[in-house]
């Protein structure tokens, strides 16, 4: 059995990530895991368990988040609260890889930089299917948030649109935060501008930056709008493509819910990871009041010819939501570990 640090993930990926291995093999890998999913979803991703702890001094959640499939078998565990974030420490976890045939143990990794990586290729599946990458788009990205879901859009988004994106904003409700996060990206892709903003503080000048961006990505745990329609570029020239992670419970919420409600009017469907899972846990689509016949999964996307409209022809936005499935981190899990091989840890008689 092998144990895979969040250092041994983040590296690998560092080392192995390039236009052509996101294409070619990052992508793939998980679009398969999302095409088995949607054969039998409810067998293959069992119901989740969600409980507080019981201990007196903790206000963590635990969260149990079990995977049976062909391929992948195992289990992600991951604990969170208030208390974790006052501490800095945010969502622990760990990803159990199992072997399908006989359920051996073969591989414990690090939840922290995988669950990240994998929001963040989930969210590039349906942008590059909507926004090709010899389109013309509109030289700026934008992000909200500055966690590690934050740095791994960005950082994904710059190596799959190398060469037509001059500039990054960074917005967060703390401005400082927001200038960390661009200082450790600036350092690694130092031919892009890198601008922070506080989103509070419009008169600092970000409203312009965001429309003039294709590419906007939401990872904030925002329970009031923060993407607002009129931050965004009317050009119809122009693709607008708008994934939205953020949002995990109902009450939450990232994007100007009237202009979900106009989108639904239009009857352009929003790109999902999982009908059933987005509409239990994504605020916008449930304020909004999509039903499951009004989204489109990402493997559908690839998969079937004639869609419904996921493009409004009025403004050329596209809306895509994620809220994250255990098989999406078996499947990249799995492939990181059989990737690695002996540079993990082995433990012997487990």
């Amino acid at each position: 059995m092998k144990v895979i640090s969040d250092n041994q993930v983040n590296t690998f990926l560092t080392k192995s990530l390039s236009k052509e291995s996101i294409i070619d093999q990052f992508q793939p890998t998980l679009l398969k895991s999302l095409s088995t999913y949607a054969q039998n979803s409810d067998e293959i991703v069992p119901p989740r368990t969600v409980q507080q702890s019981n201990n007196p001094d903790s206000d963590t959640t635990h969260i149990y988040m079990p995977c049976i499939s062909p391929d992948e078998v195992g289990i992600k565990v991951i604990s969170g609260g208030p208390g974790n974030n006052a501490k800095g420490l945010g969502f622990q976890g760990c990803v159990l890889i199992m072997d399908e045939i006989t359920g051996q143990l073969q591989a414990v990794l690090n939840a922290n930089t995988l669950t990240a990586f994998r929001t963040a290729l989930a969210s590039t599946l349906g942008l590059t299917k909507v926004v090709s990458l010899d389109q013309e788009i509109l030289p700026e990205v934008t992000v909200f948030g500055v966690g590690l879901q934050a740095y791994w859009h960005v950082k994904l988004a710059l190596i799959l649109y190398e060469g037509k994106i001059k500039q990054v904003n960074i917005l967060n409700r703390t401005l400082k935060n927001a200038e960390t996060l661009a200082a450790k990206l600036q350092s690694e892709f130092s031919s892009i501008k890198f601008n922070s903003f506080s989103y509070q503080d419009e008169s600092s000048g970000f409203v312009p930056h965001v429309q003039n961006s294709s590419i906007i990505f939401g990872c904030t745990p925002a329970t009031t709008p923060i993407i607002k329609q009129s931050y965004l570029n009317q050009d119809t020239k122009y693709p607008k493509f708008i994934s939205l992670i953020g949002s995990y419970k109902p009450h939450m919420i990232e994007l100007d819910l009237d202009l979900c409600k106009e989108l639904k009017e239009k009857h352009v469907s929003i790109i999902v990871d999982s009908k059933e899972h987005t509409l239990h846990e994504a605020g916008e689509l449930i304020q909004a009041g999509y039903g499951a016949d009004e989204l489109v999964e990402i493997h559908e996307l690839f998969s079937t010819e004639k869609l419904g409209n996921v493009t409004d022809t009025c403004s050329n936005l596209t809306v895509q939501k994620i809220v994250g499935l255990s098989i999406m981190d078996l499947s990249i899990g799995k492939l990181v570990y059989n990737k690695i091989g002996n540079d993990a840890v082995i433990v012997e008689d487990f």
